[in-house]
C-alpha cells in the first residue's frame, strides 16, 4: 500500500460486533483517552449505541479493499457534529487519515445539508493528526489546558473545524485571535 496511490473508502458499520471489537482490542491507541480497550468496555459501548444509532454513523477505513481503521461520526442531532478516527498501526504514516477524513467530511455535507460545520479533538502531543487535520482542510480553533485525561494523566488539547462554507469553496477562513483590543 503506498501513500498516494492507496484507494480510500469508507464502508458503514454493519453491526459486525465481533469484527469491531477485535479491532479495538487489538492494539493500544495512544493519543485516546482509554489507551487499552478491553472487550468488556468495547461491548458496553457498543450496547450503549457508541458506534450505531439515530445520533452516531460508524465506517470502516478501507485502503486498497483491506479494512484498516475506522472512522465514527457523532452528535449527529447537534449542527456541529464530531468525529473520532482510529487508523491500524501498521497503516499510519501512509496518507489514510488524511484521504478517510476527506471522505467523512464530503459524507456529512453531502449526506445532512443542513450540518454547518464539523470538528474534532486531540491531544497536543498527537502531531500526526495535527497534521491530519491540517491536510484536511481543517482549522485550529482551540486549546485547552489540561483537558484530555489519560491514565491519571493531564494533557492539554486541541480542537479543530472544518465549516461547510470551506469544504465547498475549497479555501480556509482563518480564526480571529485578537478580536479584542486588549
Amino acid at each position: 500500500m503506498t501513500t498516494t496511490n492507496a484507494r480510500i473508502e469508507l464502508r458503514e458499520y454493519g453491526g459486525e460486533a465481533e469484527r469491531l471489537v477485535a479491532f479495538l482490542t487489538s492494539q493500544p491507541w495512544p493519543f485516546h483517552g482509554t489507551p487499552n480497550l478491553t472487550e468488556d468496555s468495547v461491548r458496553e459501548s457498543l450496547a450503549k449505541g457508541r458506534y450505531a444509532g439515530e445520533e452516531t454513523k460508524t465506517f470502516w477505513v478501507r485502503a486498497d479493499g483491506a479494512d484498516v481503521g475506522l472512522i465514527r461520526l457523532f452528535d449527529l442531532g447537534d449542527l456541529t457534529p464530531l468525529f473520532d478516527i482510529r487508523i491500524d498501526r501498521n497503516a499510519r504514516g501512509q496518507g489514510i487519515g488524511t484521504a478517510a477524513l476527506r471522505r467523512l467530511t464530503d459524507y456529512l455535507f453531502t449526506a445532512f445539508p443542513e450540518k454547518i460545520r464539523m470538528e474534532g479533538h486531540t491531544r497536543v502531543d498527537n502531531y500526526a493528526m495535527r497534521k491530519t487535520f491540517a491536510k484536511a482542510g481543517f482549522v485550529k480553533e482551540g486549546y485547552h489546558r489540561k483537558s484530555w485525561p489519560t491514565e491519571g494523566v493531564y494533557y492539554d488539547s486541541v480542537g479543530y473545524a472544518i465549516l461547510r462554507d470551506d469544504w465547498a469553496s475549497g479555501r480556509t477562513t482563518p480564526v480571529h485571535w485578537n478580536d479584542v483590543p486588549f
